[in-house]
């Protein structure tokens, strides 16, 4: 009986400590996750120590993901993802420069790196002649989660206007935007409604293929012109930049997926 409670209490703790090791990689998968989703996933990784059937579960889960994250960290298989996600084409003028939306530090109110990073973009090629305007978006606060959280585009518009004053780039600012869908649509409008005919499209290099497929789906004339990447390097030259590197490549093939299968690619 006591060797039996022994061994149990053994099970969890090893499940304990796998599932704490387990976690860094849940949240490269998810890096939205928050503190309650992590401690309910360690409870629920701690909770199939308790019998042996779900133990060897967990223990054949652990040695998969194990080798799976041996793949991402230590072969040519990352890199090769993520070309297969960037689209990258020579500027030429245009109507438009399309800045698409990023994330949002929603509690400081201001923009997260991929935003920065995409906003810079838009104004380098502004500041180079190759278009006169840019679009912002106009978010919605319930896409980063919190309904109270401010608009992306205005923010990003209030920085456009402390940098540049009356002297900057017109700003279209497309409201109500949730997903690069929204802004293809809006983007699409806005080009029939004025007359525009050429638009540039910048966003972080791994959203270039799914956001240009998106535009020209849409009948657009577009360019994509990524913005630098704020979050590794995309030369991939670590294990801790391939291991960041996977959020986007899982999210995007993912998000390809999807697209098709709704007929918007």
């Amino acid at each position: 009986m006591m060797a039996g409670v022994s061994g149990r209490w053994l099970r969890v703790l090893v499940a304990s400590g796998l599932s704490l090791l387990l976690l860094p990689l849940g949240l490269a998968l998810n890096p939205d996750m928050g503190s309650s989703s992590a401690g309910l996933l360690w409870l629920l990784g701690t909770s199939l120590g308790l019998f042996p059937l779900t133990f060897r579960f967990l223990l054949a889960a652990g040695g998969l993901l194990a080798l799976f994250t041996g793949v991402v960290l230590f072969t040519p298989l990352t890199a090769f993802l993520v070309r297969g996600l960037v689209v990258r084409d020579v500027p030429q003028k245009a109507d438009l420069i399309v800045v698409l939306g990023g994330g949002m530090h929603c509690g400081a109110g201001e923009l997260e790196a991929s935003s920065l990073a995409r906003l810079e973009k838009g104004l380098e090629l502004w500041r180079a002649g190759y278009a006169p305007r840019l679009t912002l978006s106009d978010t919605v606060g319930e896409i980063f989660g919190s309904a109270g959280c401010p608009s992306l585009g205005r923010v990003a518009l209030e920085r456009v206007r402390a940098l540049y004053g009356e002297a900057g780039p017109e700003v279209v600012l497309l409201p109500k935007m949730r997903t690069t869908r929204t802004e293809a649509l809006a983007v699409a409008k806005l080009v029939r409604d004025r007359g525009y005919r050429r638009v540039l499209l910048v966003t972080t290099p791994t959203h270039s293929r799914r956001a240009v497929a998106a535009f020209r789906k849409l009948g657009l004339e577009v360019w994509s012109v990524p913005s630098s990447e704020p979050r590794f390097d995309m030369a991939l030259p670590t294990p801790a930049d391939r291991l960041q590197a996977l959020t986007p490549i899982v999210r995007e093939y993912l998000g390809l997926l999807k697209y098709r299968l709704q007929g918007w690619l």
